[in-house]
Formats: C-alpha cells, structure tokens, sequence
C-alpha cells in the first residue's frame, strides 16, 4: 500500500475542514508539514489529490475519489480501536444491534437477561441509526447485527430467518375497523393513512396489496417515525399499515388495534443480517443463534 494512515487521515481532514491552516491545526502538525504531506501523498500516488482554488484546496476527480475511501474507512478503524479498547478491559464482548424499518425494542429487556443466562460474555448494545440504512451500517461495521423485515440480498450479507410475522392495518383502539375479520383495500380509499417510507419497498403492503387493487388511499402523509406514527393513531387521527410484531407492545397496552389484510392475510419474513465475513464461532455470529433459538420459545 503506498499511502499510510496519516496521509489518510489527512484525506480526511482536508475534506471536512476545506483548507489547509484548519486542517493541520486538527492534525496536530505545522501548515509547512501538512503541504509537505500532501506533496508526499501526491508523489507516492502518482498524481494531484488537490487544487487551489482561491484560499482553499479542492479535491481534484481522483482526490474524491480516494477521499471518499478515507471518509468510509476511517470510522471504522476508530470503531475498531474503541471496541478494542473496551474489550481489552472487559470479560464481555460487545455486538452491536439495529432493528431495519422499525423503531422497535419493546422486546429487549427480555432478551438481555436471556443473553445473560445463556452466554453471560456478550454485551448487547443498541445501534439507533441501522434503522434506516441497515446494509450501509453492516457494511460500513457501525453495526454487527440487524434485524430485518422481508429479504434484502444483498452480496457479502448473510440472512438468518428468525420468525414469521405478518403485515397489519393499524387502527384506534375500538375504532370501527376494529370489528371486521379482514380489511380490504378499498376501506382505505377516504381515510388518513401515514406511511414511515415514501420508497416502495418489494414485499410490502403497497407492492402485495394496494397497488393489485387499484384502488390508491387519497390521503396520504409520510412519517418516518413509526413511534410517532402509533402516537398519531392512538390519538384517532389516522391509520397505517405495519409489522404486527413491531407494534405488538402498544396493541397489548389496548392503545391501539390492529386488524388483518385480505381474507389470506399478508405474512412478512424477520431475519437476522450480519456480514459474511464474520468468523464462524464470532460473537455476532453466537448472538445471532441466541436471538433464533429465543425467538422460538418467546
């Protein structure tokens, strides 16, 4: 490799803070030493990473390029380092966890102090941010686990099925809806419907139910919040469409109800996602087969 860590983490600085007397400041080192560097990175790869324009630097195409590497790379080695770190101090060892699409962990407690009997080594620790961007954060190691609703094949991600679920219209406790044994799409046609995704996702309710039928809901707001949006329900102020099993909490606390799609009802797959380089006995791999064999006693 011909570049090392500090001109890295120069790439890096550069980008963020644009010129070269912040940039060396936040390095640690003099202006002369961070040009010296640059001119050393430069002669090293072959090529202008930078040019002026004005009083500031500017990444030339292949600079960007290289620098959007170092933008992705190096939070990693500083999550790597700080896991370590930890680690090194601790008996246990930490995995990081999300949950894909819904904001839902009503259901942890419960889990933790299953971990804790099971495999009292592993540290579970919530990563809120997987929610909306599960691959990416796999990818990019900010998380080492996901549990995700529907299949996303995606290379260099494993899928492990965990349990079966199904996809509900969610209504105000009692709400009339409430009585019927299914719903169809057209009982969605004049009612307020909140959706947490403008993006049609394969396999969910748009795609399996309303679109087949037509018949389209004319009101229509997104909140990207499922949270807010069992909030916004509870209130009686409109209905959705969400994983029964995310929203499971709030139905037993009889703030809202929840009735089933069509007369076969629409089922929905949740799989656990972790990165296939993973060694075979790792910790997110053991969590993994603890949160499985949980889910089948649960």
């Amino acid at each position: 490799m011909k570049l090392e860590i500090r001109h890295w983490q120069m790439l890096k600085a550069l980008s963020e803070l644009g010129n070269i007397a912040q940039a060396a400041e936040a390095l640690g080192i003099s202006q002369s030493a961070l040009s010296h560097r640059i001119a050393e990175a430069e002669r090293r790869i072959g090529g202008k990473l930078f040019e002026k324009e004005g009083r500031r630097l500017k990444l030339t195409p292949a600079g960007s390029l290289i620098t959007k590497v170092a933008l992705q790379t190096l939070p990693v080695l500083e999550r790597a380092e700080a896991d370590f770190e930890q680690n090194a101090h601790l008996e246990k060892q930490i995995v990081r966890l999300g949950v894909a699409s819904y904001s839902c962990y009503y259901w942890i407690p419960d889990f933790i102090k299953f971990v804790n009997q099971k495999a009292s080594h592993l540290k579970l620790r919530l990563v809120a941010s997987a929610t909306q961007n599960p691959i990416s954060s796999l990818q990019h190691s900010s998380v080492d686990i996901v549990i995700a609703p529907g299949y996303l094949a995606t290379p260099g991600i494993l899928n492990t099925p965990l349990f079966m679920d199904e996809l509900v219209l969610v209504i105000p406790y009692a709400h009339p809806l409430s009585h019927q044994a299914f719903i169809n799409p057209e009982d969605l046609r004049d009612i307020q419907y909140y959706t947490y995704s403008q993006t049609v996702l394969p396999g969910f309710e748009y795609e399996r139910f309303i679109r087949p039928s037509g018949v389209i809901p004319h009101q229509v707001e997104v909140v990207e919040m499922t949270d807010a949006i069992i909030e916004l329900i509870s209130a009686g102020l409109g209905v959705s469409i969400l994983s029964k099993w995310a929203i499971n909490a709030a139905i037993e606390s009889q703030r809202i109800s929840s009735v089933q799609l069509g007369q076969k009802g629409l089922d929905l797959a949740w799989s656990a996602l972790t990165r296939e380089s993973e060694k075979k006995n790792s910790a997110s791999k053991q969590l993994v087969k603890l949160l499985a064999d949980w889910h089948k006693t649960s």
